[in-house]
């Protein structure tokens, strides 16, 4: 499953850890160790420890090269990552000191930005747990009950011989759902996920997703957690981790496998009916609080998985049509569903022309739509005074009021 294991080292007796461990990891075949210098000037002791490491991996009988990745002018964690796509690694293990290092993926620290920002599997292991069981022996692996990633499957089904594992489902404060109404389907899940030499318990917990997983991994003496980098639930947004498994990486005192998933939203854009407003305004709560009206108001909205993710506006007032209340979650940026609502709106509501101001450094975004700056003077009088009721007098303000003359507009086409 995991051939060729990159194994990060900065020489420590915590970096030893996993190449002491390395052998563990189910399928490797093949493992790679890299130092990534922090100055040009190399040690004779360094070189020493790293043919040590070596040697440590050779014992389990393994082939094994080093890389020493130059001072460069990039961080530690770039070259690591560089490193680990230029020789196709199939996982980024690394042994730390203290897991409270992880707590703060934005700290700087070397195995919590490589963590944050890998897109393969990355194996954690305390130096803590170097005498600890075998590090596949006692799986805890959550589940949301969806239909499991393909990772998740290889996992389980691939680490096969004497060993045990627990199927965790926790249920949310405030769900509908109950531990009981749960049982059946984790329990035909288990089912569906089990191999031989390796028997799955169901577990069903009430509680904090990211603390309930936390407790049970010690209350079942779990020897590794295995966790998708991001669930369905965070899947719409541009976090590099969920939000469960962030919180999981903070609090866990196990061994810890971060599965690199696929995970393919349904999107969908389109417009909103009357009865649907109220979502829009929700989103709106962080953007002026604006309200909708149906006599006046198209709403166009982009749905990732049905969760509503962007909203654009085409009002109309007595004098003309005005563009605004295009905004996208933070959590959910970066990921052009902006765009998306933009495409759907302009392609119709194309045969009018329409007004809006935009703030001054989304001028050329929406000069993309055929959106051309005017002058203030060039407004429609209600749609001007719209703007100065609702977010006061437009001199001085980053606002450029800009006109799109009606004509023809083709949707944006997007992978």
């Amino acid at each position: 499953m995991f051939a060729k294991v990159l194994i990060p080292t900065d020489l420590s007796e915590a970096s030893s850890t996993m190449a002491e461990r390395v052998g563990e990891v189910p399928g490797v075949r093949e493992v790679v160790l890299i130092h990534a210098r922090r100055s040009a000037a190399p040690s004779p002791a360094d070189d020493d420890a790293l043919r040590r490491m070596q040697e440590v991996v050779q014992r389990q009988g393994l082939p094994v090269e080093s890389v020493v990745a130059e001072d460069d002018g990039t961080g530690v964690p770039e070259r690591i990552l560089r490193t680990a796509a230029e020789i196709g690694a199939n996982l980024i293990a690394m042994g730390i000191r203290d897991p409270g290092l992880l707590r703060n993926l934005f700290s700087g620290n070397v195995a919590a930005t490589v963590l944050r920002d890998a897109r393969v599997p990355v194996l954690i292991v305390p130096q803590s747990a170097g005498d600890g069981p075998a590090l596949f022996s006692r799986l805890l692996v959550p589940t949301d009950l969806a239909d499991p990633a393909p990772e998740v499957r290889s996992l389980l089904k691939g680490v096969a011989g004497d060993g045990t594992g627990a199927l965790l489902h926790v249920v949310e404060p405030g769900r509908s759902e109950t531990e009981q109404e749960t049982g059946g389907r984790l329990a035909a899940l288990k089912d569906s996920l089990s191999a031989p030499g390796r028997e799955l318990e169901p577990l069903v917990r009430a509680g904090d997703p990211a603390r309930t997983i936390c407790a049970v991994a010690d209350e079942i003496g779990a020897s590794l957690v295995a966790i998708p980098r991001i669930g369905r639930r965070d899947a719409a947004g541009a976090a590099p981790l969920g939000s469960v498994t962030s919180a999981v990486i903070g609090c866990v005192k196990q061994p810890v496998l971060v599965l690199a998933v696929s995970i393919r939203l349904q999107i969908e854009t389109r417009e909103l009916r009357s009865e649907e407003f109220g979502l829009a305004e929700e989103i709106w709560l962080d953007y002026h609080e604006l309200k909708a009206d149906p006599k006046t108001d198209r709403i166009f909205g982009v749905f990732a998985d049905g969760t509503l993710v962007s909203v654009a506006r085409c009002r109309r007032h007595p004098d003309g049509y005005e563009v605004d209340g295009v905004f996208t979650p933070v959590r959910f940026r970066g990921r052009g569903y902006a765009r998306r609502a933009m495409d759907a709106l302009v392609e119709a509501c194309q045969h009018d022309t329409l007004y809006m101001h935009s703030v001054r450094n989304l001028v050329d975004f929406y000069g993309e739509y055929g959106f051309m700056s005017i002058p203030e003077s060039d407004l429609p009088p209600t749609i001007r005074a719209r703007f100065a009721f609702a977010l006061g007098e437009m001199e001085g303000a980053n606002v450029q009021p800009m006109r799109r003359a009606a004509g023809w507009f083709r949707r944006f086409q997007s992978s």
